[in-house]
């Protein structure tokens, strides 16, 4: 096969699985999985594992799945965007008014998992789309991961 076959190959091969995660995005599951695996590892390694789900390499970034860390005080202690490291939440409201950091704290406040729904930015699609987000407490820490859903 020539370079050129093989290149136009990859680029159907990469529009198909566009157009696939387009019509079909993420589900609540995989969100529920990545928190769960944040989780986990914060409990083996403590801090240690903050960088890595800020990291692209990390494993803990997928499309429009990633996971968030904030402390019981809605200061966000790991995130993607790295210039939200260190800011404190616990005010923010999304387009509606839903304070978003208070709600996650709520949804882990009697237990150690819950639900949470609100809008935030999709990084793939650069919209404010609502996201319902699954929520795990581990110790002074809350992980979470969401996934945007249509209403």
């Amino acid at each position: 096969m020539t370079q050129l076959g093989r290149t136009v190959i990859a680029v159907f091969a990469v529009l198909l699985a566009t157009a696939w995660y387009q019509a079909h995005g993420a589900t609540f599951e995989q969100a529920q999985a990545l928190a769960e695996k944040a989780a986990a590892l914060i409990k083996a390694e403590g801090d240690g594992a903050l960088a890595k789900f800020s990291d692209p390499a990390g494993g803990f970034i997928d499309g429009e799945l990633y996971v968030t860390v904030l402390d019981t005080k809605g200061i966000v202690k790991s995130h993607p965007n790295k210039g939200l490291i260190g800011v404190n939440m616990i005010d923010s409201k999304d387009p509606d008014g839903v304070m978003f950091t208070q709600e996650l704290l709520k949804a882990v406040a009697n237990a150690e998992t819950g639900t949470t729904k609100y809008k935030y930015v999709n990084p793939a699609t650069k919209k404010i789309e609502p996201k319902k987000a699954w929520v795990h407490k581990v110790g002074d820490y809350v992980v979470l991961c969401g996934v945007y859903v249509k209403d």
